[in-house]
């Protein structure tokens, strides 16, 4: 304000006017933009806060690539809004190069949310289509070549297809919606129902095969295989249902879905699936795969140790690797763990940093008050805060909204200053001063009418002018505005760039320490920032809830057997399930990431079924090959049906779906090896039925 004081207005233009003759061009720039000096002072604080624009430019250092920023007029950024104006966004593409003649073709590449969310949502379209494809072309393969029957399999669809109708029902009304993540659910779904409808078809075919009527075959099957059935549904459903120990809303629906699915699977497989079986259908005259697995079950009961010590050697080893730190297994917390393959969002992104190496995403520091006073006060105090930190090296620059969060108190206070100015003072001073220097006075309007401005707002009594009504819609000012502040007025977010790019938890942490400011309550976020604060909740998911998993089914399975080295046999297979999975991952070199750490306890609930299955039967049994090998078939081909529902997921475009697709097949892989080649075998060696004729 003392800048309109007369002597001040004197010698600013004088000092101009000399500068104008020596021939400098920065003062005619400085008189048309700002003739009485309190522009560019009024604008210094948002210059200081939008500092981190200047550290990245969007120009490439050899002039080849330039970034255009747009603010879209999305309604929301719902996947369908995304792909609407996506498809606007391409259709400007296709035209935009017409003329062009410089050297070279033309590229225009699009990234951003918009864009990434549009890619994304389609590309898991085509996932939930072709793993469900691949899944039921899989299973239904694998069913034929096991029984050779297409009636059956017609029903396993159908009651699949109503597990599904259910499951997705159900999680409309407990979700409302559902997220991208849980579309998975249906092929694996579809890999993990139909292992009770493959054993209950089984044990049914071969009760007809020995003679038995139709209806005392299916009573047969459901009073054999029924409770091994229902635990085996129960331990599944559980596995998937502790998702919802995650936190997070995307797999806490995966979980549900799946949980609701397969229990709804059992009942239907047990119920319903006898619909599509004819009483006048005979058994199969010969049955391959089923004289194979008696071969083996009469030679293992007879002579296990061969067999227990070669597989039991072999786990063995493969645990040793699993659980030594050496090789290691790698985790993998990058966004492209996460993001479909090949995207043109994410290509475009790449380039970018590859011409522009010094641009990363900046931390967001979200910040609201209960009133204007308040987010001002908050937003003073970051400010000085973060311009500590940058001055130690802290940080590499930051933006803040501060200028923008003007405080009610000091602009009551900067009216009495007005009030003591005299405006018709400062009018004639300017004037005068003005012919005295030469200058044109009509040249001068602007000044003139930032005083009458000034000295209306300092004699009125009414509300002080909000700026954001102040300034018009059509302003370019509302593209740097727009990123500070929510729908709310009081909810505003600033941006601090890291000296280097966040890629561990140990510097998410480092920035939540120094960030925030004591009382001022502050929310950090982030694309990089998440996903490196995500690594220990991973490393929480993949220990403590698949603990949690594992004493599950080590007190079900307790409870179940009620025998001691039958309980440890199946205990031991888990842990060699487990062990030769991550001994595989190891060697494979395929990492771990956000998703797939969930696959250990999906392994423990899917992979402990087949030993209840296997166990179950051996305890009721007094004709061993006859029953443990009507059991043993379809468990083998439940596992391989598990086996395409896990793997169809590697047909995904989106690596998370694929890596967890991978891991889990992997597992289910080993936890199917471990039960047929270490778990018979150890119980024939434990508790022998020497009492019982084997035919």
């Amino acid at each position: 304000m003392s800048l309109l004081q007369p002597e001040k207005i004197r010698d600013r233009l004088h000092r101009l006017r000399q500068e104008i003759e020596a021939g400098s061009p920065r003062p005619e720039f400085e008189l048309s933009f700002d003739p009485l000096g309190l522009i560019a002072l009024a604008l210094k604080p948002f210059v200081e806060g939008t500092a981190i624009e200047q550290e990245q430019p969007l120009t490439s250092p050899d002039r080849t690539m330039r970034i255009f920023l747009v603010v879209t007029n999305q309604k929301s950024i719902s996947a369908f809004e995304c792909q609407r104006l996506m498809r606007r966004v391409n259709a400007f593409r296709k035209t935009a190069g017409e003329g062009w003649d410089g050297s070279g073709p033309l590229q225009i590449l699009i990234t951003g949310r918009s864009a990434f969310v549009s890619e994304i949502s389609l590309s898991m379209r085509y996932d939930v289509v072709a793993t469900l494809l691949g899944s039921v072309i899989l299973v239904g393969a694998i069913f034929f070549a096991g029984f050779r029957r297409w009636l059956p399999l017609v029903g396993m669809a159908f009651c699949l297809l109503l597990s599904c109708l259910v499951a997705l029902t159900a999680g409309q009304l407990l979700f409302g919606r559902l997220s991208m993540i849980s579309v998975a659910f249906c092929a694996i779904l579809v890999g993990l129902g139909v292992d009770f409808a493959i054993l209950i078809i089984g044990r049914y075919l071969q009760a007809r095969a020995d003679g038995e009527p139709y209806q005392q075959a299916i009573a047969t099957s459901v009073a054999k295989l029924g409770r091994a059935v229902f635990f085996g549904a129960l331990t599944t459903a559980v596995g998937f249902l502790a998702l919802v120990l995650s936190g997070a809303m995307a797999f806490s629906q995966l979980g549900v879905l799946i949980a609701i699915g397969i229990f709804v699977a059992g009942l239907f497989m047990c119920s319903i699936l006898f619909l599509f079986v004819r009483e006048q259908q005979v058994a199969v005259a010969y049955d391959w795969l089923f004289q194979l697995v008696r071969k083996y079950v009469r030679w293992t009961v007879a002579r296990p140790a061969p067999m227990l010590m070669f597989s039991g050697t072999v786990l063995l080893l493969l645990t040793i690797i699993g659980v030594s730190p050496v090789p290691p297994l790698q985790f993998e917390a990058n966004t492209r763990s996460l993001q479909p393959k090949n995207i043109r969002a994410s290509r475009a992104l790449d380039a970018i940093m590859q011409k522009m190496p010094v641009r990363w995403e900046p931390v967001l520091a979200i910040v609201r008050g209960a009133d204007s006073q308040q987010l001002h006060d908050y937003w003073q105090k970051i400010s000085a805060h973060w311009r500590d930190l940058k001055a130690t090296g802290k940080i590499k620059g930051f933006s803040t909204p501060a200028a923008l969060c003007p405080s009610p108190v000091w602009m009551e206070r900067n009216r009495e200053h007005l009030r003591v100015i005299n405006f018709q003072s400062a009018r004639e001073t300017l004037s005068q001063t003005l012919e005295a220097e030469g200058f044109s006075v009509e040249a001068f309007a602007s000044a003139f009418k930032l005083l009458d401005d000034l000295q209306r707002v300092s004699d009125s009594s009414a509300p002080l002018p909000n700026w954001r009504k102040q300034l018009p819609q059509s302003s370019s000012w509302w593209f740097l505005i727009d990123r500070y502040f929510g729908r709310d007025p009081l909810l505003a977010t600033g941006f601090v760039t890291t000296n280097r790019p966040l890629t561990t938890h140990e510097q998410s942490q480092e920035l939540g320490c120094e960030l925030p400011l004591h009382g001022v309550p502050m929310i950090l976020s982030g694309w990089t920032y998440v996903l490196a604060d995500l690594q220990p909740w991973s490393h929480h998911q993949l220990l403590l809830i698949s603990a949690l998993m594992a004493m599950f089914d080590l007190s079900l399975l307790a409870i179940l057997y009620r025998d001691l080295r039958l309980w440890l046999i199946q205990v031991i297979t888990l842990v060699f399930g487990i062990g030769a999975m991550i001994a595989t991952m190891k060697l494979l070199h395929i990492h771990l990431n956000l998703l797939n750490v969930l696959s250990f306890r999906l392994v423990l609930a899917i992979g402990v079924d087949y030993g209840i299955y296997v166990v179950l039967i051996w305890q009721k049994t007094r004709d061993v090959e006859h029953d443990v090998a009507g059991v043993l078939k379809p468990v083998l081909l439940a596992g391989l049906t598990a086996l395409s529902g896990f793997g169809s997921l590697a047909l995904a475009r989106n690596p998370a779906l694929t890596g967890l697709g991978i891991a889990c097949a992997i597992g289910i892989f080993w936890s199917l090896i471990a039960t047929i080649f270490f778990t018979l075998p150890a119980m024939a060696a434990a508790k022998p039925k020497s009492d019982v004729g084997i035919v």
